[in-house]
């Protein structure tokens, strides 16, 4: 399938080159959430709570339950229902939706489900109780796929280890503020920091952070709300914290002296942007583009980014963003609607963060060689892949699906120090989303 031409270079690259660390893929996640787990095989949200040092519930939106052909089209009987989660538990995964694989349910039921749903916010674990913000929506007239109404916010409380609901308090800010609250649950010095966000702009729906806060402890206590200048108990009070368009869903958490906020453009732009504040309550301020996700198929689009704090590693934080298309498409194909993760190095969202196992600039280090990414990217048909070498060594480097399955090992060979070209013939490889690498870290590469 591919002509493989290895070709070593005097020269070193240039010093622009290697200027800084990158953003890459992280296939071991986008192959975790796509093993069997019981029931769901695809959705978006895509949020995550860490309920100990070993488990995490994710939590989904929309979300097919079903089972899924090698082709990755959907097996006819799938189900579709508006909320979900998956218990990680290590390297498994469970599915967590109500009823039965056969008659699925909502993880959190509606009592209408027809015409009144709940999608999935962020949540915490505070006194032994697991709680989430649910976003509460209505059907109305219009497009269909846009035709609903955001109605406000309720808190759905479940017992740990079980997971069992226990019930669920419907928060009164919506009414007296307009802000959607649950964006984000932040505990920082004594409080909960519970970010929202609020539309300025019934047409275009731009919406902008918001923030309020309550002791923790008890998440139903009376909450702050920050008015630009200070903390106040009016709800009507609350002021954005910055000049920054948020996406539906957006990440806020602290790193070091710094609040960092993460968010993709606006709307169903490929773009994910950080935003640094020397407070919880902003001003935001250090736009960086972190990230420009791939399109993989022609009636696709990104959203909604997501920052996963319970797994960093080397320096480096997990991301998820959501992929979505034309619904029909999907039972074709479910990569269509299945999210995507990245790894972000800490040191491109701020210089004074640490970096990780790489320096700057040093791509995916394997060992002693270094992987940089391939050029150019989306491939048409040929890229280049290059690797610099600091010792004589074997080295094996493979092309893989985004599933994890080899396709195949394009270097496989021993090589002595220097800077190598790996020409690479793909003509004959489907349009989609790849990885090449070795080891635990691998790259991205884009076939159009």
């Amino acid at each position: 399938m591919r002509k493989l031409h290895l070709i070593s270079f005097i020269l070193l690259l240039t010093s622009s080159q290697l200027a800084f660390a990158q953003s890459h893929t992280d296939p071991t996640f986008n192959n975790l959430l796509r093993k069997y787990n019981g029931g769901w095989i695809a959705g978006d949200a895509t949020f995550s709570v860490a309920l100990d040092s070993v488990k995490t519930l994710w939590l989904f939106g929309d979300s097919f339950i079903g089972t899924v052909n090698p082709d990755s089209s959907i097996v006819a009987g799938s189900h579709f229902i508006r909320n979900n989660a998956v218990l990680q538990d290590g390297d498994s995964t469970r599915t967590l939706n109500g009823g039965t694989f056969s008659n699925p349910s909502e993880f959190f039921p509606s009592p209408k489900p027809d015409s009144l749903w709940y999608w999935p916010e962020h949540g915490l674990v505070e006194n032994d109780t697991l709680k989430i913000f649910f976003s509460e929506f209505i059907i109305t007239t219009g497009t269909p796929g846009f035709n609903f109404k955001y109605t406000g916010a309720v808190i759905g409380f479940f017992s740990l280890p079980e997971i069992v609901l226990l019930g669920s308090s419907r928060l009164p800010y919506y009414d007296l503020n307009g802000v959607c609250y649950g964006n984000c649950v932040m505990k920082d010095n004594g409080f909960n920091y519970i970010y929202g966000r609020k539309e300025t702009d019934t047409v275009t729906h731009v919406a902008y952070p918001h923030v309020a806060r309550v002791p923790v402890g008890n998440i139903l206590a009376p909450w702050q709300f920050f008015n630009g200048t200070t903390w106040v108990s009016d709800p009507a009070a609350t002021k954005k914290i910055g000049n920054v368009a948020v996406s539906q869903q957006y990440g806020f958490f602290k790193q070091d002296n710094l609040y960092v906020l993460i968010t993709q453009d606006i709307w169903f732009s490929p773009k994910i942007y950080s935003f640094t504040s020397v407070t919880p309550s902003g001003p935001l301020n250090n736009k960086v583009l972190l990230y420009q996700t791939p399109i993989l198929y022609p009636t696709t689009f990104t959203y909604n980014a997501f920052p996963h704090l319970q797994f960093t590693e080397n320096n480096e934080i997990l991301i998820s963003y959501n992929t979505n298309g034309d619904f029909w498409q999907i039972f074709n194909n479910v990569e269509m609607y299945r999210p995507l993760f990245i790894r972000v190095p800490l040191s491109m969202i701020d210089p004074s963060f640490p970096t990780g196992m790489n320096e700057p600039g040093e791509g995916v280090k394997q060992g002693s060689f270094r992987l940089f990414q391939n050029t150019p990217n989306p491939v048409d048909s040929q890229t280049s892949v290059k690797l610099q070498l600091d010792r004589t060594q074997y080295v094996s480097l493979e092309l893989t699906d985004m599933k994890g399955n080899r396709i195949d090992t394009f270097v496989n060979l021993e090589l002595h120090p220097g800077i190598y070209t790996v020409s690479l013939d793909l003509h004959s490889l489907k349009s989609g989303l790849y990885c090449y690498g070795s080891g635990n870290q691998y790259l991205k590469l884009v076939k159009n």
